[in-house]
């Protein structure tokens, strides 16, 4: 997810140390916050100097967030194969378990950061939010196409019916998320979302 940085003759600049960085950057955020994180801890965890890490990136926060979507790129896929409720429940759950843990801690810490700054905010929303929300609307537009869902709903307000609990418990961090939370999270939201002539989810 790293800005590629290259030479005159056009060769990338040692991707193995732009790596080497960043996974530096989300094991100090294992112990550490966002706002007490060092561009110099960074540089002597890697193994390299503060002024390579600057030649590569110009603050932290940036550093962060490709630490963030280097280790969540491939995380909570929608399956478009299974069962839609089925699909949809093991889904929702994926997300809760995802947002439960420090991807969410530093999430919110990212966001936290973002609201002052457009830019960071804007990777946070193309590289990460809206690919999320692609793989559920893809996810909930195949259950309303076989009948599974209503037809009559917005694919984005049933996102947010279930995506709005969890970032909001991920950032308030009133209330964990935990595997009971997001299994009654889901039953709810396939209630919800169920043709109005079904007295249960469809099964």
């Amino acid at each position: 997810m790293t800005a590629v940085l290259r030479n005159a003759g056009g060769r990338k600049l040692d991707d193995e140390l732009d790596r080497r960085i960043t996974d530096a950057t989300w094991q100090l955020l294992a112990e550490k916050s966002l706002a007490s994180l060092t561009i110099s801890e960074i540089a002597e965890t890697a193994g390299t100097s503060r002024p390579t890490v600057y030649r590569r990136w110009n603050s932290v926060e940036e550093i962060v967030i490709d630490a963030f979507l280097d280790e969540v790129e491939d995380a909570v896929m929608a399956d478009l194969r299974g069962h839609p409720p089925d699909a949809l429940r093991e889904y929702i759950t994926s997300l809760g378990r995802f947002l439960g843990g420090r991807v969410g801690r530093i999430m919110a810490e990212i966001l936290g950061r973002a609201q002052n700054d457009p830019e960071l905010m804007e990777r946070f929303h193309a590289d990460f939010l809206r690919q999320r929300r692609d793989y559920g609307r893809a996810l909930i537009q195949h259950g309303q196409r076989k009948g599974f869902f209503r037809s009559d709903l917005d694919s984005d307000l049933i996102i947010d019916l279930y995506a709005g609990p969890l970032y909001f418990r991920a950032f308030a961090r009133h209330a964990p998320i935990n595997d009971a939370f997001t299994a009654e999270l889901a039953e709810v939201v396939l209630i919800a979302i169920a043709p109005a002539s079904d007295n249960s989810i469809p099964r």
